[in-house]
């Protein structure tokens, strides 16, 4: 449970000063202060917090002490609906005690009354009264003979008054029997006890005065002195505010008097002017017609819901007072416990970057979504209650579009607008067969006319078309692969079909070769705030980075297959592991990783601000230059570090290893260990001898070399390195599928030639004497190293009359001397295997017939 209550709390206690002090314990979600209705502080209040173990650290620490000079006291909450039967059952047991049986209960003796002298009154009075204790209460009196007086409990004149009326209502000619013996009934004693409890609590309903509001009165005025003040006028009522002073409120029965009565104004009381005016009439929450636009808004909100699905037909449930901390993965991991979810919506307030506190979650299955909101109502989550409620069905967009006479294009284009989120899979590095051809006019200052078309020498056709434009692709996707690489992308990502999708990051694709990352911002930062934007220099396909899914999600729904710069956008979830660095709000990269400085300027700026960095641009390290430094200090700094090894030579970075810290958000914890990096190797064999085993803050620390990789250029041949999931070529033959039908041998031969010497091309053909072939091709080098060099570079992104080829490593054919091994080995066996296994089975000194 995250949440808790806090009870015993002072009166002076405020919200901020509660959160202030059960924030030692943990990162605080919620406060609340219990009042009633009349704004009264009842002397509690619930504190919520971001997980179970702060709760229970708060809990253990706060119980029993004091807040001022309280004594609090803390117990753990419980979720809405849970029954505290420990709890019940002790005010039950103290309001409803059990009967203590009585045991050896002497039976009491009778009384001896033959003493008593005869006493005609006290013998009917005795003889009531044991009636009373045989007979039931509910039995009805019985009737004897005698005659007994009747006994009167008044005294004095109340006893004579009471006769006198009987003989007058006797003597009334006109009354029958029946009304003379109704007359003689007395009420019993539980009907006086009832009307004498209705007269006590009738209320006497306050009449209606007319109220004038008089100020000007000194502070020390009476409401002697305010009558004196009216005479001759009879004020009935007078009020005097108690925090109010040289205020009174008087009230008057009739128009006449109060008129009279505001003759007063403006007139002189002990030196003082009074104003004495109409006091207006406070208006109920009822009669407020804000608040009754508001309660018919609510009414006709309700009735809108009667008629919308239900979460069982729907299966989308609206969660609201949700914790400000909460993040799309936490709510999916509470709620994918019952099912698969469909989608997640948590909205983002676009001024404070901090969600709105409700969210929207759908599942696949409606039936998950019951169990769901069953389960998770009332619920506390990350220290507040949870409310659930049926959500509305999401808005489509578009929905005019179906009406008759809408056209083709119209419906096509929203049917891919509702598929664009698919799963399915887009090559990451495509290029469009146009875009290709404006890039290598570009490259080569010549016009795409002239990159379209054929080139002959005399009647000899020296290349094909379709060859060139493949090639030129091939080397715009290897130009684009090294570009992601150095700029932190890991192209591992887009090797398989991802298993998971980022949130946050958007493959943009089919741009047009013109585009700039300007232009991209411009088209993506109205729906949120970016991150990194990346799109390489001869690229027709960008990274966007938001910082909110979110808005991820709004940006990717609107701009999906829309136009941009007369092309249409293909739009893709990127792998979730697409960068190998998480995103950083406000936090300044360094020089050497930003992609594109204009502004020159700043860049001097950066680096008259941070000497080392501009030390790092201007001479860089030598190789093996790096220690690694261990049991350091956890409060040691980087610049205590630095001071401590600078000494020993120039140093070119001292840094200390950190890790986030999980009770406070945005800070970081030493790891007990770092890394000096000099520029020299000299320096570092100095550091190893003089500085092994010395002190620094309180600590011996250990020096040894460092084997990572100590600059961009070794980061960046290991990534390459471990970026290609490739296998090892097998042989130097290829197996290229997905060859389309209009190519032929020597356009393909033209496509694998600059890559190395070819020993041979084979395309099969169909059977039956048909000169189509069947869409794969044999390709064999000379060597392995081509067939690998052809492999990387025509395996990521290349396309042969629009169809893009499939490469493959394929068995090498056996040659004459393989054919006699294997046959050689074949016949010199012995007997066969059969016979074998045969006579295994049967060896046991005895022969099988």
């Amino acid at each position: 449970m995250t949440r808790i209550i806090v009870k015993n709390l002072p009166s002076s206690v405020s919200a901020q000063k509660l959160k202030d002090t059960f924030s030692l314990k943990g990162q605080v979600t919620d406060v609340q202060l219990k009042y009633d209705k009349d704004g009264n502080f009842r002397h509690f209040g619930f504190i919520g917090f971001k997980n179970d173990t702060e709760a229970d650290s708060a809990l253990t620490y706060f119980n029993n002490t004091f807040v001022g000079s309280c004594k609090i006291q803390v117990e753990r909450c419980v979720n809405l609906g849970e029954s505290t039967k420990g709890k019940k059952e002790n005010k039950t047991t103290e309001v409803f005690p059990s009967p203590v049986p009585v045991k050896n209960v002497k039976p009491t003796k009778k009384q001896d009354t033959s003493n008593i002298p005869e006493d005609p009154e006290f013998a009917e009075f005795r003889e009531i009264h044991s009636r009373g204790q045989k007979d039931k209460i509910w039995d009805n009196d019985g009737i004897d003979g005698s005659v007994t007086k009747p006994i009167s409990t008044k005294n004095g004149s109340d006893a004579n008054e009471e006769a006198e009326l009987t003989d007058k209502i006797a003597h009334k000619k006109e009354l029958s029997d029946l009304e003379y013996l109704k007359s003689k009934v007395v009420p019993g004693e539980e009907e006086t006890d009832k009307s004498s409890k209705l007269s006590v609590k009738e209320v006497k309903i306050p009449k209606d005065y007319m109220h004038l509001k008089v100020r000007g009165f000194s502070c020390q005025v009476k409401k002697k002195d305010i009558k004196e003040f009216f005479a001759p006028l009879k004020l009935d009522s007078i009020r005097l505010p108690p925090k109010v002073k040289g205020v009174a409120y008087i009230g008057f029965s009739s128009e006449k008097e109060m008129k009279k009565a505001l003759n007063k104004h403006r007139s002189f009381h002990a030196g003082h002017r009074i104003s004495v005016v109409k006091s207006e009439k406070k208006t109920s929450l009822n009669e407020d017609p804000q608040i009754q636009k508001k309660n018919e808004a609510w009414v006709r909100q309700e009735n809108d819901m009667k008629k919308e699905e239900t979460v069982a037909e729907s299966g989308r449930i609206f969660i609201r007072n949700l914790a400000y901390t909460v993040t799309e993965e936490d709510l999916e991991a509470l709620f994918s416990r019952y099912g698969p979810l469909a989608e997640t919506h948590l909205p983002i307030d676009k001024y404070s970057r901090k969600i709105k506190g409700f969210a929207f979650v759908t599942y696949v299955i409606p039936e998950n979504a019951v169990r769901a909101y069953t389960a998770l109502d009332g619920t506390a989550f990350q220290g507040r209650m949870l409310h659930l409620m049926a959500g509305k069905p999401k808005p489509s967009e578009g929905d005019d579009d179906d009406a008759e006479g809408t056209s083709y294009k119209k419906k096509k284009l929203k049917e891919l607008k509702s598929k664009a989120a698919s799963a399915h899979n887009w090559n990451t590095l495509f290029l469009g067969t146009n875009a290709v051809a404006t890039l290598m006019a570009e490259r080569y200052s010549t016009t795409k006319e002239q990159v379209l078309l054929e080139s002959r020498d005399g009647q000899q056709q020296q290349q094909s078309v379709a060859v060139r434009l493949a090639l030129g692709e091939t080397q715009l996707v290897a130009e684009t692969k090294q570009f992601l690489l150095e700029n932190g992308i890991e192209l591992n990502a887009f090797q398989d079909v991802p298993k998971q999708r980022s949130k946050t990051v958007i493959l943009v694709k089919n741009l047009d070769a013109q585009a700039n990352v300007e232009e991209l911002r411009d088209l993506f930062s109205p729906f949120g705030e970016l991150g990194r934007v990346l799109l390489p220099p001869r690229g027709v396909t960008a990274i966007i980075e938001f910082l909110e899914p979110t808005e991820a999600k709004a940006a990717f729904r609107k701009l999906a297959y829309s136009k941009f710069r007369h092309m249409p956008l293909y739009l893709e979830w990127a792998p979730v592991d697409v960068f190998r660095t998480a995103a950083q709000r406000l936090v300044s990269t360094p020089i050497e990783n930003k992609l594109k400085v204009k502004d020159e300027g700043a860049v001097a700026a950066l680096e008259e601000n941070n000497p080392i960095s501009s030390d790092k641009v201007e001479e860089q390290p030598e190789q093996d230059t790096t220690l690694f430094i261990k049991n350091l200090n956890f409060s040691t700094t980087d610049e205590t570090l630095h001071q401590h090894f600078e000494s020993c030579g120039r140093i070119f970075s001292a840094t200390v290893a950190r890790k986030k810290d999980p009770k406070n958000p945005g800070q970081y914890l030493s790891m007990g260990y770092g890394f000096v990096q000099f520029l020299s190797k000299k320096s570092t064999v100095t550091a190893l001898k003089e500085l092994q085993n010395s002190t620094l803050d309180g600590h011996v620390i250990e020096l040894k070399r460092s084997s990572r990789a100590e600059n961009k250029e070794e980061t960046l041949a290991t990534a390459r390195k471990t970026s290609s999931k490739n296998k090892e070529p097998i042989s130097s033959k290829l197996l290229v599928r997905n060859i389309p039908f209009e190519a032929t041998i020597k356009e393909v031969k033209e496509l694998f030639k600059p890559f190395g010497e070819l020993k041979a091309v084979r395309l099969p053909k169909k059977m039956a004497g048909n000169e189509s072939h069947r869409g794969f091709a044999f390709i064999d080098f000379i060597t392995k190293q081509d067939a690998k060099r052809a492999f990387e570079s025509l395996s990521a992104s290349t396309h042969l009359y629009g169809r893009r080829l499939v490469l493959e490593w394929a068995a090498s054919e056996d040659t004459v001397e393989d054919v006699r091994r294997r046959t050689t080995s074949h016949f010199s066996e012995g007997p066969p295997t059969k016979r074998n296994k045969k006579l295994d089975l049967a060896s046991n000194g005895q022969e099988s017939d």
